[in-house]
């Protein structure tokens, strides 16, 4: 988003339509500053590199008590190249890929390109471009340089031990907008998945369905319908037709919008969900 502030004499902002006296629109002003702000963005980046770093990450206290609790993984895509030729990379991956552990957490930086507006009330305006930076902490994050696969194993592959070997329950649920990237996620998650599920061990299943509003589509079942309630009510995926033996033996991921994966094992759950967030 874009703020226009008149940080002066005007006493008051407003946000997006802003036209100057040439008839630039916002949007036109901030891609001619661009420079500017992706040059603040760099100073950012650069300084969260030195050992002395200006934003101390914090640390993560995980107790006897903290085992279940929610591990939180940001993955940050790259910019489509349509994208990159109007926009600029705004997102900022900050500290490790340790899912599971407690020491610090890792944080995802967003900038945000403010115009200044500086209006004598008498002449022309005048923005002046200057950016915020604000931290969204998490377990984990994972830029746009790290592959699928290793994301699998820093954060899933744990679960699978855990649910598979163990009899644990487990899930994993992506979510995001439309075009942040939880289809390419998934697919590639079930893809790692086929190679890693043990066919020495019986009892576990594979479920992966796609959460939309009300509607549950079923992923490796060319997106049929199915539910997330039984016939007596209780919460759990219900397939279309029943639990694949092994994922690599149905049309999983084939072409599917994927929005939820999940894996699940005889004495237990490992359930991978996405839900489709529409923006």
């Amino acid at each position: 988003g874009l703020l226009i502030r008149a940080p002066h004499s005007m006493g008051n902002s407003a946000s997006g339509g802003f036209e100057d006296t040439d008839g630039k629109t916002s949007s036109s002003l901030r891609q001619e500053r661009r420079e500017a702000y992706e040059a603040c963005i760099a100073a950012l980046r650069a300084e969260l590199a030195l050992e002395r770093r200006p934003a101390v990450l914090p640390q993560r206290h995980t107790t006897a008590s903290d085992d279940a609790r929610p591990r939180i993984v940001l993955r940050k895509r790259p910019l489509f190249e349509h994208e990159a030729r109007r926009d600029f990379d705004v997102l900022t991956a900050d500290g490790g890929d340790d899912v599971w552990g407690d020491g610090p957490a890792a944080a995802l930086w967003v900038t945000r390109p403010f115009l200044a507006l500086d209006h004598d009330m008498s002449a022309t305006l005048h923005p002046e471009p200057f950016v915020e930076s604000h931290a969204f902490y998490a377990d984990a994050v994972f830029d746009e340089r790290r592959s699928t696969a290793e994301l699998y194993d820093a954060a899933v592959r744990p679960l699978v031990a855990g649910a598979v070997l163990r009899g644990g329950v487990a899930t994993v649920l992506c979510f995001g907008q439309t075009g942040s990237g939880k289809t390419h996620t998934t697919r590639g998650l079930l893809d790692e998945l086929r190679g890693d599920l043990p066919l020495d061990v019986l009892g576990w299943r594979v479920s992966a369905v796609e959460v939309a509003g009300s509607s549950v589509r079923d992923l490796l079942h060319d997106g049929a319908p199915c539910t997330l309630r039984d016939a007596h009510g209780a919460t759990h995926v219900v397939p279309a037709r029943g639990h694949p033996a092994h994922p690599g033996h149905s049309s999983a991921a084939n072409g599917a919008d994927a929005a939820t994966a999940a894996a699940a094992a005889g004495a237990g759950d490992l359930t991978a969900a996405t839900d489709r967030k529409r923006t």
